[in-house]
């Protein structure tokens, strides 16, 4: 080849592949950034949906546990937050394997624990409408599920805002201390 068809070639090769390049590097992490907003939104929009479902659970709970309804009257909001509740956790389980946390750091955990406490509240109902049972344990029972409800409200909004900011716990961030963990200030 002459000189004259290969310099041109050899510059807009030199040109061409660091811009090529670029561009491609620009659309990767675009699209990397459009899945981390996603992944974020859906998080936000789970923990939302858990929270509402867990508020409206928690009145009912609550009118229970103060005497102001029988125990008979959460039958059909219980079994209806259990199966959403059932639902949550395969969502969570889905945005969990994108997210980075620490052990029990993510919503499924959390979720969990919600439906954990909604069998206590339940086993406690059941216990008050049994004529045989011993009613104060289960009033006891539908305190300690209460309150346990709560928490995993609390902990499930709180989750979900993370994972949405993408900001990790305390306990997940790496030790950026070059003396390591054991210093103390």
């Amino acid at each position: 080849m002459s000189t004259g068809v290969l310099l041109p070639l050899l510059v807009f090769a030199a040109l061409g592949l660091p811009i090529f390049a670029l561009l491609w590097r620009v659309f990767v992490v675009g699209g990397e950034l459009r899945r981390d907003a996603q992944h974020g939104r859906a998080a936000k929009d789970l923990a939302h949906r858990a929270d509402w479902s867990l508020a409206e659970l928690s009145e009912i709970v609550d009118d229970i546990r103060r005497h102001k309804t029988g125990p008979e009257a959460g039958a059909a909001s219980l079994a209806a937050s259990e199966e959403a509740l059932r639902r949550y956790a395969v969502e969570a389980e889905a945005i969990d394997k994108r997210a980075t946390h620490a052990e029990g750091g993510g919503l499924l955990p959390e979720i969990e624990r919600a439906q954990r406490a909604v069998e206590l509240i339940e086993y406690g109902r059941g216990l008050m409408l049994d004529p045989h049972a011993d009613a104060s344990e289960g009033e006891t029972s539908v305190k300690r599920g209460y309150l346990n409800l709560l928490h995993a409200r609390e902990a499930i909004r709180a989750r979900g805002a993370e994972i949405e900011a993408g900001v990790l716990p305390p306990s997940a961030r790496p030790n950026t201390d070059p003396l390591g963990p054991s210093r103390k200030r």
